[in-house]
């Protein structure tokens, strides 16, 4: 019995959505799986010599998530981009994750480089702080709470400085207030700030320092090739600083796509990304 027009174009039709579904499913499981590296070159005339060239490898908003056993494929390419430290930005974990996964990775993570560490929102609200900071004496992770360090190569110094997520204690100082007492106690040295939020250039335009690393902003979770992210973490639409370079005042910002998820919407050409830092002097 002959097939109708009808029965033709729906046979079509059918077809198109199937080999559709196919590629968003190839798509999703690709953005979701596959982490890439991004490399960024920040320059500054604050940068002392000495400096120039540090690397700094940033994770952020890993929530959790496993790459290969025991995380052997995140822990390669980190150690393939050879840094002289490794920044976690916040949302390591949340109330999904087992943290003897995110102990092995930290432990990992350590035997590369020293590893330092601001808190995210999610291990704020969902209590995670305490065991997390057990974990890090175990594994030699330099938590950085509203507090700064001195970097030393080749007999110049630079500051790395970490503020707590919004979410931590109310009596917490502000991180204007933060980046005033280490410009009171360095007045000249470069500083690289590490945050959880991506909302810098709104809310402390005017920062004293030169660069933030962040992230929070999870890409956009889809990205649209030509447009970006599409989904902010305050449900908006199409919301600005999911990735990459920002300029505001003195400094520039980086933010990282992250890692894992923690919310509904699936990655959609928005693979898991790895943040290498080349700082640079002018």
């Amino acid at each position: 019995m002959r097939r109708t027009r009808v029965q033709k174009r729906k046979g079509r039709f059918l077809r198109w959505v199937i080999a559709a579904v196919l590629l968003l499913s190839l798509l999703m499981a690709d953005s979701a799986l596959r982490p890439v590296v991004t490399h960024y070159a920040p320059v500054s005339d604050a940068l002392p010599a000495a400096f120039d060239g540090f690397r700094i490898v940033q994770l952020s908003d890993v929530h959790g998530v496993s790459f290969g056993t025991d995380n052997a494929r995140l822990l390669e390419l980190t150690a393939q981009a050879e840094p002289d430290i490794i920044a976690l930005t916040g949302d390591l974990a949340d109330s999904r994750t087992d943290l003897k996964i995110t102990e092995q990775l930290l432990c990992g993570l350590s035997a590369i480089a020293p590893v330092y560490y601001v808190s995210g929102n999610h291990e704020w609200s969902e209590g995670l702080i305490a065991p997390l900071c057990e974990m890090f004496e175990r594994t030699g992770v330099s938590y950085l709470r509203n507090e700064f360090a001195v970097l030393s190569r080749d007999g110049a110094e630079i500051v790395l400085a970490g503020v707590e997520d919004p979410n931590g204690w109310r009596d917490m100082p502000r991180p204007d207030a933060v980046a005033d007492e280490i410009r009171a106690q360095r007045p000249e040295d470069y500083v690289l700030l590490l945050a959880h939020r991506n909302d810098w250039t709104e809310q402390y335009p005017d920062l004293p320092v030169e660069l933030i690393l962040c992230g929070h902003a999870h890409g956009g979770l889809v990205r649209i090739p030509g447009v970006g992210g599409v989904f902010g973490t305050k449900r908006e639409l199409f919301p600005e600083h999911t990735e990459g370079v920002f300029r505001s005042g003195s400094y520039s910002m980086v933010v990282s796509r992250g890692l894992g998820g923690g919310a509904p919407v699936p990655r959609v050409l928005n693979n898991p990304e790895i943040v290498c830092i080349t700082l640079r002097c002018a």
